[in-house]
């Protein structure tokens, strides 16, 4: 939140327009979308807390899944918003609204694949790709729209060698340093399954009859198994 006061409102106060009452108009508007997306990574805690109970009712999925689905409502209300009040900064604004709406699909998608792995008879056995890829993607993105959103301010303010170059250099610096790790960690990873799926077998629908087990690491049930040297078997 501090991090939020500093930078929406004090900072770009000091790149863009320099009409104070624009500037407050604006900073209250984007304090709105901030609340939205207070929200939103309240429910993807939530989630990560609910994931770690033996057991949760499926209740408390549908009421954050409900919650998550009027934050999505009123991210794009908010941007509807935009367009009609602040019509010569929507360039800002839609950077300003990608990432939350961003964030507020992934938090959907990982309380949706959960919801739908209790619905299966036998589970979602894609469910962790499934988070794994959207939670990637929606890094990836946001960082993107983050670094766009700095070069936009970089060129709105012009070089001056002042302090703001500096701490808008020191950003752009920290989103692709933050980008570059993304990316060499999703190689290394693809590598290694890339290794797995080459190296060991896949188990016949007959030994995963035999055995009609649960997979030793993810305690899920397993439709598809790799086959290890000593007969036993894992999820990918």
């Amino acid at each position: 939140m501090l991090n939020f006061l500093l930078f929406k409102v004090i900072f770009i106060g000091a790149v863009m327009d320099p009409i104070w009452r624009h500037i407050l108009r604006l900073s209250i508007w984007i304090g709105v979308l901030g609340f939205l997306r207070i929200f939103c990574l309240l429910s993807r805690d939530r989630f990560d807390n609910l994931a770690t109970i033996a057991y949760t009712p499926p209740k408390q999925y549908y009421k954050i899944t409900l919650l998550l689905c009027f934050i999505l409502l009123g991210d794009v209300l908010w941007y509807i918003g935009s367009a009609l009040l602040f019509p010569a900064s929507l360039t800002f604004l839609t950077l300003e609204f990608l990432p939350v709406i961003l964030d507020t699909i992934h938090v959907m998608t990982k309380y949706l694949s959960h919801l739908l792995d209790q619905w299966q008879e036998n589970g979602f056995e894609n469910k962790c790709l499934v988070n794994y890829y959207t939670e990637l993607g929606a890094d990836v993105l946001i960082l993107a729209c983050t670094l766009m959103q700095y070069l936009q301010l970089m060129w709105m303010h012009g070089v001056s060698f002042g302090l703001v170059d500096f701490v808008l250099f020191l950003n752009v610096r920290s989103v692709l340093k933050n980008l570059h790790n993304k990316v060499l960690i999703h190689r290394e990873r693809w590598r290694a399954m890339s290794y797995v799926r080459d190296r060991y077998v896949n188990a016949t629908p007959a030994e995963l009859s035999l055995h009609n087990d649960d997979c030793a690491i993810c305690r899920e049930k397993m439709k598809t198994a790799k086959k290890l040297a000593c007969g036993h078997l894992f999820h990918l």
